[in-house]
């Protein structure tokens, strides 16, 4: 299909054949028809140009709810002949156009960015990829549609600051000297805050303690409360698993009747933020 160039194109050699017609210029004939000459081979070389790409697979990085992450199409050129200017486009984001040309008999990556708007099992939007090569006057196209879909990770969202009463899972209660007051959050236990000193200084205080190593920290549901929906009470839960992970805690997860036991490494994080992606709010209370 004509490009937009390819239609001002179009209208330019219509516009000189009546006029080759009306004045009877040959000269202006034979440009008209080496225009056409260039529109014909244009068709060729466009359609070769894509013909030969081939699609290997589709892979993503970890998707969170709300934030942008990457797709990776692997492509390859199995002829003799490059594939020049392939571009990649995600559904009919124009933002998310990626070019790359691909040499003879190897193979080539395009990264598209994607914004997941929810969490839990997405189907991706129809991946098109398409060339303009070599004069930019026609279009041609074909569509990588898969029938698999990518998990999305809840939003990390809400307070960094983990709730006084994760470090007294498993029945423990957080030890250590007194170091601190901080400012009260909605994710603290009401039980945790020194109400001297709050009224004290006129706001709600609570007491931070030294710790002699890191503790072990239990998540669950009921630590966010405060919260006024549903998502947004994952939300939290995900941004305090993935803050856990990062600095080296051992932490526990309980949401509803699953939980999952006390550890820390790539593969429990995964577990844990799969369970958030997947947690079914209509059985939440």
């Amino acid at each position: 299909m004509p490009s937009r160039f390819g239609l001002a194109f179009g209208v330019m050699a219509l516009t000189l054949f009546f006029l080759a017609v009306g004045y009877a210029n040959n000269l202006i004939y034979i440009f008209v028809f080496f225009l056409i000459s260039v529109a014909f081979t244009g068709i060729l070389l466009t359609n070769k140009n894509m013909d030969v790409v081939q699609v290997e697979g589709l892979e993503n990085e970890e998707l969170f709810s709300g934030e942008e992450g990457l797709l990776r199409i692997s492509l390859e050129n199995p002829s003799v002949t490059p594939a020049w200017d392939v571009e990649a486009i995600l559904g009919k984001d124009k933002n998310t156009i990626r070019k790359t040309s691909i040499k003879p008999l190897s193979h080539g990556d395009l990264q598209i960015p994607y914004r997941p708007a929810t969490r839990g099992w997405v189907k991706l939007p129809r991946i098109t990829l398409q060339s303009t090569f070599p004069f930019g006057l026609l279009r041609a196209w074909k569509y990588m549609t898969s029938q698999d879909s990518v998990l999305v990770y809840p939003a990390r969202s809400g307070e960094k600051q983990f709730p006084t009463d994760a470090m007294a899972g498993e029945g423990q209660q957080a030890t250590g000297l007194f170091r601190d007051h901080r400012n009260f959050q909605s994710a603290d236990s009401l039980s945790r805050i020194d109400w001297r000193a709050s009224a004290r200084r006129q706001d709600l205080l609570v007491k931070n303690y030294e710790e002699p190593e890191k503790p072990a920290l239990h998540f669950n549901w009921e630590q966010t409360e405060n919260l006024s929906d549903k998502e947004s009470r994952i939300s939290q839960l995900c941004l305090w698993v993935d803050e856990a992970e990062r600095q080296g805690f051992q932490y526990s997860l309980s949401v509803g009747a699953q939980e999952i036991k006390k550890n820390k490494g790539p593969h429990h994080r995964e577990e844990c933020l799969t369970l958030l992606a997947l947690a079914q709010t209509e059985v939440l209370s």
